[in-house]
């Protein structure tokens, strides 16, 4: 079988350039259509990665060849000999998790971004060769790619069965490059620092393991040969990318575990600390939902168009409810501390006009149109498949466990679904997870389901808690934004003359004709100052009609509104202390690592 040989160079650092030459034996004469990916596994919207092809051209056997674009992405050429030789440039400075970056001080790519492939060649084995960028000698390569021919900085040939193996193996190379390195259940694991820091590494090293631990007990199996973190240290970066093998995160410098004792000479761990732990652990759980629990509409996509499916909420929304699951089942965050997370999720959930207006289902076919691309009305029309089917994988595993007095949990689904599917490399075709929890349970779950992820109706996570001890509450909130929301109807920034971001459907701001990017002066002749905006309007009662001076543009309008009665809601659980022993051992075996399933 012939080989598509990649050689990638980063040629002009300062320039932002990357030189790609693709090789390989082809039939003479016969014609050779040539494509890149619009969109990287993971991230479900369309980013055409063409764009930044700067050059592309082609040769046969030494002859220069025609290369014909067909489309935004495919290109064809004819070759005349038995091989093709195709060169290609491109831009690189896009600093997030999906796509490529090169200055002169490190690198970052997907292969989504710079490797054309042979239209029906996509599983030929290929070879990778790195080239370190010229003039500078104390840049090293950090990959998952199975190295074959490397020098002591990493640069040199690399391997991958197929091209589909190949674009899930991202590459960094620059010289702050440090390896925190841990084990899990003997599999090789480093979180990678790619940037300057001052983190307590032995601190990581031991949370991760624990993080990464928890989530493997819910397969109990571990399936790669080594696990990366990617962590590009950024000064207030947050996000992350899977990978089979690895993950791409975007981590703030202060968010790293400090290496600085407290006064109290005992290690806490900050909030910004656990949210990043809670990152590590939803990109890891995604190497079994996702990297190999696939959706069918995924497996099945050349990554050219949409791969259109209506459970998306099965793979990220269960990812988001085990990320923090396994924290507090790791020990890193306590029971109380796991349930402040998910009141803070309900609250920011029950702010959302969206959640009226799209289903679940809705949500996870719309990803591509809609969620990726928000903007001033996002609020009144999306909700996140991750927050609310994270919301609705809860709900439908505390029905579980008390509805089959503790034979079945959401554990145990993923598990059977692991086994059935991911470690056999079977895609799942749609609704596969819900359809594996009715037949397992032996429950008519089809009401339930069809409810919760075809209609609007609120997820039912709040209805089960009870079972298991916890009390939760809704009342308004008394801090500023609440007020904000829930008495004038918008979300605004708090510098002075606060911008307004968002106008909630169905409250005063919209119903007096406030608009995004209002700029809000007065309030009743007094001016506006920042959050003073919260503190006046608590000095009014329900119903008060109120005078706001607001600028649009350049010109400055009058708006008379009548306030709600109350600030926005907010969701507190506690765990109740009177709570039935049957109540405890459930809470017990769900929170607990100790009683994951056997």
């Amino acid at each position: 079988m012939p080989t598509l040989d990649y050689i990638v160079a980063p040629v002009a650092a300062t320039a932002h350039r990357f030189r790609v030459v693709l090789h390989t034996e082809v039939q003479a004469g016969a014609p050779v259509e040539l494509a890149l990916p619009s969109w990287i596994p993971g991230s479900y919207v369309i980013r055409d990665f063409a764009r930044h092809l700067l050059s592309i051209a082609a040769e046969s056997d030494g002859e220069a060849l025609a290369v014909t674009a067909m489309d935004r992405q495919r290109w064809r050429c004819r070759p005349t000999g038995n091989t093709l030789t195709v060169v290609c440039e491109f831009y690189a400075r896009d600093e997030s998790v999906r796509a490529a970056f090169l200055d002169d001080t490190r690198a970052f790519f997907n292969f989504t971004s710079l490797a054309l492939r042979p239209v029906g060649r996509e599983q030929d084995p290929c070879r990778v060769t790195l080239e370190a960028p010229t003039g500078i000698d104390n840049w090293q390569v950090v990959t998952t790619l199975p190295a074959q021919a490397t020098d002591s900085r990493g640069f040199g040939v690399y391997a991958a069965d197929n091209y589909w193996a190949l674009i899930d193996q991202p590459v960094a190379m620059g010289a702050a490059v440090e390896y925190v390195r841990f084990e899990v259940r003997g599999v090789p694991h480093a979180f990678v620092l790619l940037g300057s820091h001052d983190a307590d590494t032995q601190r990581l090293a031991a949370d991760l393991a624990a993080a990464c631990e928890a989530q493997a007990a819910v397969f109990d199996e571990l399936p790669a040969r080594e696990y990366l973190f990617f962590a590009q240290v950024t000064p207030s970066g947050f996000g992350g990318l899977e990978h089979r093998e690895s993950s791409v995160l975007q981590v703030a410098r202060d968010a790293l575990p400090t290496r600085i004792a407290p006064d109290n000479g005992e290690a806490t761990r900050s909030s910004a600390y656990e949210t990043l732990l809670g990152l590590c652990s939803h990109e890891y759980f995604h190497l079994w939902n996702v990297k190999r629990i696939r959706p069918a509409a995924v497996a099945t996509s050349d990554l050219q168009s949409e791969a259109y499916f209506r459970d998306l909420w099965a793979y990220e929304g269960v990812t988001s409810y085990y990320d923090d699951l396994g924290l507090v089942r790791a020990g890193l965050i306590s029971e109380q501390g796991y349930l402040d997370r998910l009141a803070t999720l309900a609250t920011r959930i029950d702010r959302t006009p969206g959640r009226h207006r799209q289903s679940l289902a809705q949500s996870s076919f719309d990803a591509w149109l809609k969620f990726y691309r928000p903007d001033e009305n996002t609020p009144n029309a999306v909700i996140s498949y991750y927050g609310k089917g994270a919301q609705f994988a809860l709900g439908l595993d505390l029905k579980l466990r008390v509805e089959t007095e503790g034979a079945l949990s959401l554990d145990k689904v993923m598990r059977e679904l692991w086994q059935r599917n991911g470690r056999r490399d079977e895609p799942v075709p749609e609704h596969g997870l819900a359809q594996l929890a009715a037949e397992l349970s032996g429950l008519d779950l089809s009401e339930f389901v069809e409810a919760h992820l075809e209609t609007t109706i609120d997820a039912p996570w709040a209805d089960w808690l009870r079972y298991f001890g916890i009390e939760a509450i809704c009342a308004p909130a008394s801090d500023d934004a609440a007020v904000v929301h829930g008495r004038l109807g918008l979300r605004a920034s708090s510098d002075a003359q606060p911008r307004v971001a968002h106008v909630f459907d169905d409250g005063p701001a919209q119903a007096a004709g406030i608009s995004p990017q209002d700029r809000l002066v007065a309030l009743d002749g007094i001016e506006i100052v920042g959050m003073t905006l919260a503190t006046r309007l608590r000095r009014y009662p329900g119903g008060a009609v109120v005078r706001l001076h607001l600028l649009r543009g350049d010109e400055l309008l009058q708006r008379d509104v009548t306030l709600a009665a109350a600030a926005a809601g907010e969701w507190t659980l506690r765990i109740d202390s009177d709570a039935d022993a049957a109540a405890q051992a459930r809470r017990a075996n769900w929170l607990c690592r100790a009683n994951a399933p056997a």
